[in-house]
């Protein structure tokens, strides 16, 4: 038994805080710890043995509440552990897939020889040195009628060997024409850009080196370089065939060039039609191609030579004098022949070509494409020697057809005064040397200026014997300006002048204005233009003006 004094000390101890020093185990200090409050309980009045039970009760809350916490950090902890194991899960599903997934090769990155599964194989016109033709040059521009420069994706092919793909597009315009005689409409395939399609074949011989073929066709329905303004009845679908554009085996290198073999582009074709105006779908250099198959009308009855030895004969009014085709010529060079050619490789934004044709003729271009400050500039010039070329006599004058009945029998065209097909003459390069260019250049501020030149030296002469001195001049102020968030708006006016074509004093002119909305989420351009033409002959008396305005679209894929 403890004294009053023991139990009053023992009670003042334990009152004032002071701790019992842990001695020995757990167990020991558990049976010291329950001593003191069996000691406490019996020594306590009884009000203070309820505030402890009060205070045991609610020790016991708090740990039964912190019981519940730890239950439910359990529980966040196992969901959390779940939810992680389910994003792994995706993760891993989602790696595959990318692993699974064709991937794209930086740009200017070349493809592994062996590599398979590549959604976009880089195309030679869209590699330095390299080009299906025109040659594209380092600021990836390309005249009219030039492959897209973003590659297609690939399409399936009978192997892995070569990559293929496939491009094109379909240009189709409403025109209405009046030559002061006769007004039509005439549904046409626009020959600016003319209905097409290309399959590219493609293969890696080494990481540098580069082997491919391309084959381009187009199918023309009605072409606007040859439908007439007056024929009764549009070109039979039977007729219309497609035609070889381009035919070719070729190999690329970046740092030797390129080397292309088959039927194609010469190295002069096009240099006379680089433009960075925005409008040419609407309006361009080569005027034929918009309306080559309209006809100058006789305005007022005239003479001509059209009798034996130049003979005079009379040409009624309204008479088809020569087709629109025949008076202009872009002075194209080559154009597209069964030829050699090699391209180098674009150095500082300069690019040489030549083309040695199957009959002999040959050509060399320069190509340029820089960027100058707020200036891009994009400019070409070529010869081509098609000197010892039979060039095809004029026939008919040129005239698209003068009604029979003239005396002594001299007719030109015999009885078809209303031609379902145009007399074209032969105004190309054949027996001729020529030379031939074009630049363009567009500011930042969407102004641009395109200019176009050239001048031949033909062995031939005119119907009458005359010597000739054809030549071309063309220029073009255009504005580009994205007014809509769906692709730029373009307007465009233009002025051409030919002499000396197919007759010694010939003056063809044309005037036009253009306009082009581009449609970018489809690929879409629409145009409209309107455009009056001249002719001046020293012989032959007046001419009509023929008028022309067309409206269309080129959508391509």
């Amino acid at each position: 038994m403890f004294s009053p004094r023991q139990r009053e000390s023992g009670g003042t101890a334990i009152g004032n805080g002071s701790k019992v020093r842990p001695r020995g185990s757990l167990v020991c200090c558990a049976v010291a710890h329950g001593s003191v409050a069996a000691t406490l309980l019996w020594a306590i009045p009884v009000h203070a043995t309820d505030d402890v039970t009060s205070l045991l009760g609610q020790v016991k809350k708090q740990l039964e509440q912190s019981q519940r916490q730890m239950e439910q950090s359990q529980r966040q902890l196992e969901q959390s552990q779940k939810e992680i194991k389910a994003l792994k899960r995706q993760v891993e599903v989602l790696t595959k897939r990318v692993e699974q997934t064709p991937a794209a090769p930086a740009p200017g990155a070349v493809p592994a020889p062996d590599a398979k599964n590549v959604v976009v194989m880089q195309q030679p016109g869209n590699l330095p040195g390299r080009s299906v033709g025109p040659p594209t040059t380092a600021t990836g521009v390309g005249p009219p009628g030039a492959p897209q420069p973003v590659a297609a994706a690939p399409v399936s092919s009978g192997g892995d060997k070569i990559k293929i793909s496939l491009s094109g597009q379909v240009d189709r315009s409403e025109v209405y024409g009046d030559d002061g005689i006769s007004k039509n409409f005439r549904n046409v395939d626009n020959n600016t850009s003319s209905t097409r399609f290309r399959i590219v074949g493609e293969g890696r011989a080494n990481p540098e080196t580069t082997l491919g073929t391309n084959l381009e066709m187009e199918v023309r329905a009605n072409p606007s370089s040859t439908t007439t303004l007056v024929q009764n009845a549009p070109q039979a679908a039977a007729n219309v065939f497609p035609t070889i554009r381009q035919a070719e085996v070729f190999a690329a290198g970046r740092d030797w060039g390129g080397l292309r073999l088959g039927f194609g582009s010469t190295a002069s074709y096009l240099t006379s039609e680089f433009d960075l105006s925005g409008t040419f779908i609407a309006q361009y250099v080569v005027i034929s191609d918009e309306d080559g198959g309209f006809a100058f009308r006789q305005k007022g009855a005239a003479l001509v030579p059209g009798g034996p030895g130049g003979r005079l004969v009379l040409s009624p009014n309204g008479a088809f004098g020569p087709a629109v085709g025949s008076v202009f010529n872009s002075f194209n060079g080559l154009v597209r022949n069964d030829r050699v050619r090699y391209d180098s490789p674009v150095w500082e934004g300069l690019q040489f070509s030549t083309s040695y044709v199957d009959d002999g003729s040959w050509d060399a271009a320069l190509r340029l494409g820089r960027a100058i400050g707020p200036f891009r500039v994009i400019a070409a010039a070529a010869y081509a020697n098609a000197d010892h070329r039979n060039h095809t006599p004029v026939a008919d004058l040129g005239y698209a057809g003068v009604p029979a009945g003239f005396p002594d029998g001299a007719s030109l065209g015999g009885v078809n005064a209303n031609p379902s097909a145009p007399n074209i003459a032969d105004n190309t390069a054949d027996g001729s040397q020529q030379f031939d260019g074009s630049f363009s250049v567009l500011h930042d501020s969407g102004v641009s200026l395109t200019m176009a030149g050239g001048i031949r030296n033909p062995r031939y002469r005119d119907p009458l014997g005359k010597p000739l001195s054809p030549n071309l001049l063309y220029a073009k102020l255009a504005y580009q300006h994205n007014f809509f968030n769906f692709g730029a708006t373009a307007f465009g006016v233009d002025f051409e002048n030919q002499d000396d074509v197919i007759f010694n004093g010939d003056v063809a002119r044309s005037w036009s204005l253009g306009f082009v909305q581009n449609i970018d989420t489809t690929a879409t351009e629409l145009f409209l233009a309107a455009e009056w033409e001249t002719l001046k002959r020293s012989l032959g008396g007046e001419f009509f003006p023929p008028f022309e305005a067309r409206a269309g679209a080129r959508i391509r894929f």
